[in-house]
Formats: C-alpha cells, structure tokens, sequence
C-alpha cells in the first residue's frame, strides 16, 4: 500500500475538508451544515488533510490564537480541532502523520505550545500533550438550590449576539488575565459562539439565549422543554458563564436556576475552584463530575517557562524527555527579579516528560502528586516539593470554551 501524505489544505478545497470533517464526527455534510465554518475560519486557520483515491481519509484543524499562562501572559497557541480519520482508514498512522506535521508547522511559525480537546482522550499523550486544564460538569437540581445570601438579579439584562461581540471579549480578558490555560476565542470563534445559530445546533433547544451584567460578566445558554409526569421538567444547557466579580457572578447564576418550566440546569466546562459550590446551601445539589479537560503540548521549553508568571523565587534544573520531538533537554530555570531559563549540563533535581511538564506549567498537576504516580523522577530529596512551591497558582486553570 502506498504511504499516504498529509498535505496543506488548498483555499478552494475548503468547503470539501469542511464536508470531510462533519462526516468524521457524524454531522451534515450539506452547504448550510458547513457554510458556518467556512465563514468563520476564512481567516487565522490552517487546514490539513490526507486523501486517498479522491477522497479524504483524514483531517486536522489550526485555530490561530493564543493561551494565557500563569501571571496572565499571552503567548501564540496553535489550538487543535477538527481532527478526524475516516472509518475505513482507521489504524494506519493517518492521525501521527497529521500531528506530525501539524506541530512541525506550529514550530515554524513561532508557536510555542499546540492544545487541543480530546473525545478520546487516550490519544494525545504519545504525541506529548498533557492535561493542562481540568473542568468539572454540572447537572444541578434546580429546584434543591438556594444561595446562601440574597441575590440581587436585577443587575442582569438580555443582551443580542451584535453587543455582545461588541462587548464580551473585553470581559473575556479578564478571565485571561487571572486564569492561565484561557485560549482566545478568535474572531471565528467569536462568530460560532454568538452570530451563528442553525437549528440543526440546537438538539431541540431554543436559539441561543445571551445575558449581561454589563462591562461585568455573561451567560450564554439554551432551554430545552420537556414534560414530567405532571409537571414541566425541562433543561437549562449552559454554554458559558463568566463574571469579574462576586456580586455579578451569583447574580448570573441566580438568573439561570430561575428560568421557569425546568428542573435541570447543565454545563460542562467550569474550573475545579469554582466559587459556585461555596455560594450554595446545599453545593451537592450540583452534581459535580469531571468535564473534559484541556491538552497542551509544550514546544518551546525556554521561552514557555519564562513567560510565565511565578508567585515565589527560585531556582530548578529540569530534565525534559521528549522521545516525539524536540523539546526534550536539561533547563536550569532561575526566578528572581528577572526569569531566565538556559540548557545546563549540570545534574538535574527532577526528570519528567514533556507531557507531565504541560500539567506543571499550567498549575494542573502538582509535582509530588507526580512523584507519588511514577511519572516524575526527584534526584534531589525535595526537589518536587521545591518545584510545587516554584509552580504553584492563585487559580486553577481554565479554558470556558471547547473549540
């Protein structure tokens, strides 16, 4: 059999890697189906794909954009999505030979890090992506919560996808200046998540639903109705729930477990420290579980470790093992009034791989933690602690959108 070759997307092909990419992920291949992300990644994406006798036997997606590192730098991410491998061609290295040159791409252009989501997550870490973010779910009883203080609901109003875009991306940078792991919503994700909204997105759903507690937070969501056995029971989905301060965010979720004729509220994506629980009388009534987490892929080990932000002085040789790729190395990463980070031939304190060393940047995953689940090697008693106590965050990584 020939060795089959990923290859760039030409722009006159777009609309048939778009059709490939909804049929991998079982979706409607007509033009209204694919129209939407035509329209919205015209620009800042990289197409990928590799055919066979005329066909597309594997696909991948490049959302250009950036990701918030601890301390609340930006740097360049390519962000992954649209990965997908025809059912017939399974099992025969299409996906490594995409990834291959997907990240070989993202070095060239100067990307440091790939990310991406993963409906298999079992995938990613033989390409050296680790979990750089976890989310918690929600399928709240509606009707069992009560805060724990009065809310005043009266700050938050209805808003139209035209103000929002105007005005929501503003507040979204606040989230990334706090948060690390944030990926920028660029301006087709903007468009995805506010202008567009077929009826074949809706799962029954009514259109999209946008609030406001203005220049301070939003909420975006749908209802889906549904009968019980006597009463109404229907369901709040909500997409993405976000606000600047604490008087804003209760009032915004006050505002969603209000919404009359349901029972449920749902959402998928909230950071492990959510202050929500700690709002509520009864913070079971959430039904917390996990959500799915975001992956990084670190490809500039220097130029990662200083831009981010560090909480505490110190200092650290850290040995990298990268057996996919070129990051691997000993780094000697000294914090103090200035970060630097430069190769070392001297002894390393700890070895880890490269995809441990996403979780460790991102504040995902503690050190000892790694130590205690054999994937981090201490060669100096302490070592880890040290490292946890360098790498430690105010907040927990979070990335409110799944692209």
């Amino acid at each position: 059999m020939d060795t089959l070759l990923p290859e760039r997307v030409p722009d006159d092909a777009l609309p048939e890697f778009a059709r490939a990419v909804n049929r991998h992920f079982h979706e409607g291949e007509g033009d209204e189906d694919v129209q939407p992300y035509l329209d919205a990644f015209a620009t800042d994406y990289r197409a990928w794909w590799v055919r066979d006798r005329g066909r597309v036997a594997g696909n991948l997606g490049v959302i250009e954009t950036r990701i918030s590192l601890p301390g609340g730098s930006r740097l360049p991410v390519a962000a992954i999505t649209a990965v997908g491998v025809a059912q017939t061609m399974r099992r025969r290295g299409l996906l490594t030979t995409l990834m291959d040159a997907c990240l070989a791409e993202a070095r060239e252009h100067e990307e440091p890090l790939a990310a991406l989501f993963a409906s298999e997550s079992a995938i990613y870490g033989r390409y050296g992506f680790g979990m750089a973010a976890e989310h918690r779910a929600y399928n709240a009883e509606r009707l069992r919560i009560a805060f724990r203080d009065p809310v005043d609901v009266r700050v938050v109003e209805e808003t139209t996808a035209v103000a929002a875009r105007d005005a929501w991306p503003a507040i979204r940078d606040r989230l990334s200046d706090r948060r690390g792991a944030c990926v920028d919503n660029s301006p087709g994700m903007w468009h995805l998540g506010l202008t567009v909204d077929p009826p074949g997105w809706r799962d029954g759903a009514t259109a999209r639903r946008l609030v406001q507690v203005p220049g301070r937070g939003y909420a975006s969501y749908r209802v889906k109705g549904a009968d019980g056995a006597l009463l109404p029971a229907g369901e709040v989905r909500v997409s993405e729930v976000f606000a600047t301060d604490a008087e804003a965010y209760a009032a915004l979720w006050q505002h969603l477990l209000d919404v009359d004729l349901t029972t449920r509220v749902t959402t998928w994506l909230r950071p492990i420290d959510d202050a929500l629980p700690h709002l509520l009388t009864d913070p079971l009534a959430l039904h917390a579980a996990e959500g799915p987490p975001l992956y990084a892929r670190i490809l500039d080990v220097p130029r990662v470790l200083t831009a981010r932000g560090y909480v505490t002085s110190g200092s650290a040789t850290i040995e990298v093992v990268d057996p996919g790729g070129s990051a691997g190395g000993r780094w000697y990463l000294d914090v103090g009034d200035e970060v630097a980070c430069e190769p070392t031939d001297a002894a390393p304190d700890v070895t880890l791989s490269i995809g441990s060393l996403a979780g460790v940047v991102f504040g995902s995953l503690r050190p000892s933690t790694l130590v205690d689940a054999g994937r981090l090697d201490e060669h100096r008693p302490g070592a880890a602690d040290g490292l946890g106590r360098l790498f430690s965050v105010d907040r927990a990584p979070w990335c409110p959108v799944e692209f």
